[in-house]
């Protein structure tokens, strides 16, 4: 096996976007991705291996499933692959993973990257609703976030997985971004993934209820 292996178990030629979720900054990526996965029904069509990720394997209603999955679901003439991490990527894979990620969903056609995650705030306990930020890589993407009345993110740094995955975007000129909501560092927080799963919504039409997330916040 090579390091990072993308594995289809369903033939698909092409996609319009693909939203990646991660274990983050108050898990916002990872929460957010498997919500919208649950809430879409969409189904499973690639896992990615690699000896980077840990020894490990999820069951869900007996059934096994890889910790690194992409999912796809079609609506309204777009498709979308949805990527699931749940598990950290060691820090001698992360940057090989982001090459190959890129690499693979240009494979795919895939027109936008967008990234679900949280940015930590100390007065996270005093918002009632959080602000979600974006974080463009192209020009056309600072214009896209404008335009669906999301607050651009001008200054600051992002870490991790996530500023690999920017960065090689960015020296390749492929259409990225980072949607981060405002969340706690340390805790997980369902509510600043609800923000971002609203956002995501707006920016590129794939809605979902939001409820359930809301009151586990």
């Amino acid at each position: 096996m090579t390091d990072w292996s993308f594995n289809e178990v369903r033939e698909l030629p092409k996609a319009d976007y693909l939203v990646v979720g991660m274990p983050d900054v108050g898990l916002v990526g990872l929460i957010a991705s498997t919500y919208l996965v649950k809430e879409l029904k969409a189904e499973m069509v690639a896992y990615i291996d690699s000896p980077f990720l840990p020894p490990v394997i999820l069951y869900h209603e007996a059934r096994p499933y890889p910790v690194m999955r992409l999912h796809h679901h079609a609506e309204g003439g777009k498709d979308y692959l949805i990527l699931v991490g749940e598990v950290a990527v060691s820090a001698t894979g992360v940057h090989s993973l982001a090459g190959k990620l890129v690499d693979w969903a240009l494979s795919k056609k895939v027109s936008l990257i967008i990234l679900l995650g949280g940015v930590p705030t100390p007065q996270r306990m005093k918002l009632e609703k959080p602000r979600v930020y974006g974080a463009g890589v192209t020009e056309d993407d600072v214009e896209e976030i404008k335009r669906a009345g999301i607050s651009v993110f001008k200054e600051g740094f992002v870490s991790g997985p996530y500023a690999l995955i920017l960065k090689e975007c960015y020296s390749r000129s492929v259409r990225g971004m980072a949607l981060l909501a405002e969340s706690f560092l340390n805790y997980p927080d369902p509510g600043a993934a609800a923000a971002v799963l609203t956002t995501l919504g707006e920016l590129i039409g794939v809605k979902v209820d939001v409820k359930q997330l809301l009151e586990q916040a």
